[in-house]
């Protein structure tokens, strides 16, 4: 079971060895955004990501340890979903912004993005999917 923490980390990795600069990385309970990462090309870009897990990491909740159902996990994508799109509203000026959400990569996840994927593709929004092992499968329009 991938915790949130678990996802941020191997997404920050991934981001890390394609020469970007995390600098934010929030833990399950802090808010705001998960992943802020830049990358000095000849546009500053910055990379905001929001990430799922596919379990509670609260030890005190029912759902520890035990993967999230079909319907917390349609809430879970719709979130992150709203958050990239906000990300892409706000106004930075000058500066590239890349958006992304970050999932587990199990058949639950993928059926629930499946069904907003044109969207997605139209936004230019990636979707980092992350393995058991934390292999990461990028899906963008964009490079890393």
């Amino acid at each position: 079971m991938l915790y949130e923490s678990d996802v941020i980390d191997a997404v920050c990795s991934k981001l890390e060895a394609h020469g970007y600069r995390i600098l934010q990385r929030l833990t399950t309970t802090q808010h705001g955004d998960d992943i802020l990462a830049v990358k000095q090309t000849p546009v500053p870009c910055k990379l905001y990501i929001e990430a799922k897990g596919e379990t509670s990491s609260r030890q005190d909740s029912q759902r520890y340890g035990q993967p999230f159902d079909s319907a917390q996990i349609r809430v879970h994508v719709a979130e992150a979903f709203y958050k990239a799109a906000e990300v892409l509203s706000r106004d930075y000026g000058n500066v590239e912004i890349q958006a992304g959400i970050a999932l587990p990569d199990n058949e639950g996840h993928r059926a629930v993005a499946k069904s907003i994927e044109p969207i997605v593709k139209q936004l230019g929004i990636a979707i980092f999917w992350v393995k058991e092992n934390r292999d990461i499968e990028v899906v963008s329009g964009w490079n890393l």
